[in-house]
């Protein structure tokens, strides 16, 4: 058992726990940027865009609600967000009841503490879903998936993985699944949804379905494997991504009907932790979910904007000659950089995602998280882009007055830092060859 600096013992399972890498590197910039060094910060995916002033009003007008509501959340805020999600998602609000919590990071973790068994964890995936299942001691089986997949597993990875798991003693009743996908902006096919309900129906396996970047969908075809799966599937979604709203930690759980236990332990491990979402909050919410036009264009106009930024990114990718999906949605990209191994080892001393970052951000300023951090081994080169470094302020007015900028007007007048950052990112791996 370790101990801390000041001498008390501390949990194995909170010991092995590292920062999150996310939170970590924007602590990283910033105090780079503190030192006067400039650095573009690809590290960290956090929505730049404004409140939309419907928020912000709210907000404001709900200042004096400071009572504790229930557990669940405010009633009419949990009927509103299942009816929004339902319509946007192609799910059935009837079989299905939602809980509003501290973040859908909150809510995903209680799920995984809640439900009994071992979690089945596709990679690359989010930093924080194998930490959470280490930190209440269930194991991990991985499934390793790559870019000829878009980075999603198929229905045979997934029963291959649960079969031969059990073969040796493990015992997979979770799967997380996340589309569109952190750190790759890809997403699931319908097809691709069938398979992996079929096979969870069949294993009875539960899946936590984290959709935040749900409405971050760039062609407007996002669907929930909910659709597909009813009886097994919770989803997990919130504000933060098509609002901008990270700071204000309001997450949604959507959790089927007939599984009324499952509601149970989640409310009684919210009653026994954070109690409920501050009451302000909540309140302020109900607009959010009201789809007015307003709120409506301003969300079309985010993703659009973050399609542009996103897509600028991966045409830099294309310079290098790496092929690279189109992207769904998000703002994210997975490239792989393993045809540059050779010379990163000859020539740079790079040998593993960790020792690439590190070289980069060193050599350009370019700050990225490595492989290591999404489940990868750290000896595959890959690395995750996140593009949202720029004033979402100005980009919104610029955006408003531009609606039709292309891609390359946008980003020029609005996204500096991206410029830069792909500047220096093409330069860093040309001079290898």
């Amino acid at each position: 058992m370790r101990s801390s600096p000041d001498g008390f013992p501390i949990k194995p399972t909170a010991a092995k726990l590292k920062f999150s890498p996310t939170l970590a590197v924007n602590e990283q910039v910033a105090a780079l940027r503190k030192e006067g060094r400039p650095v573009y910060n690809l590290g960290f995916g956090q929505c730049p865009f404004p409140v939309h002033n419907v928020i912000k009003d709210a907000l404001g007008a709900s200042a004096d609600k400071n009572m504790y509501l229930p557990v669940a959340g405010l009633p009419e805020l949990r009927e509103a967000a299942l009816h929004y999600f339902s319509k946007k998602f192609q799910f059935d609000p009837d079989l299905f009841t939602a809980i509003i919590g501290p973040g859908s990071k909150e809510l995903i973790y209680d799920v995984q503490l809640a439900v009994e068994g071992d979690l089945l964890h596709p990679v690359p995936s989010w930093v924080s879903y194998a930490p959470q299942a280490q930190l209440i001691r269930d194991q991990v089986i991985h499934i390793n998936a790559s870019v000829d997949s878009d980075y999603h597993i198929s229905g045979q990875m997934l029963e291959n993985a649960i079969v031969q798991s059990r073969k040796t003693g493990k015992q997979p009743r979770k799967l997380i699944l996340n589309y569109p996908n952190n750190p790759s902006g890809l997403s699931l096919t319908p097809e691709k949804m069938k398979e992996i309900a079929a096979i969870c129906r069949k294993y009875e396996i539960l899946i936590i379905s984290d959709e935040i970047y749900g409405l971050v969908d760039f062609r407007k075809t996002h669907r929930s494997i909910a659709g597909f799966y009813p009886e097994g599937t919770v989803i997990t979604t919130g504000l933060s991504k098509h609002l901008s709203l990270g700071g204000y930690r309001l997450g949604v759980a959507i959790v089927p009907r007939k599984e009324s236990g499952l509601f149970n332990a989640i409310c009684a491990i919210a009653s026994e932790t954070f109690s409920s979402v501050a009451s302000p909050v909540q309140f302020a919410a109900l607009k959010a979910f009201e789809e007015q036009e307003d709120l409506e264009t301003y969300i079309t106009a985010c993703t659009k904007m973050q399609s542009l930024a996103s897509n600028y990114f991966r045409r830099s990718l294309t310079e290098l000659g790496i092929h690279y999906p189109e992207l769904n949605g998000s703002f994210y990209l997975y490239p792989d950089f393993q045809e540059f191994e050779p010379a990163l080892n000859k020539i740079r001393q790079v040998y593993s995602s960790d020792d690439l970052v590190s070289d980069l951000l060193r050599k350009t300023g370019v700050a990225t998280l490595p492989g290591s951090a999404f489940g990868e081994q750290s000896s595959v080169l890959r690395l995750r882009a996140a593009l949202c470094d720029f004033d979402g302020g100005f980009a919104w007015q610029y955006f408003s007055q531009h609606p039709n900028a292309d891609m390359d007007e946008f980003v020029s007048q609005c996204c500096p830092n991206i410029v830069m950052a792909c500047e220096q990112f093409v330069k860093y791996f040309q001079q290898l060859s």
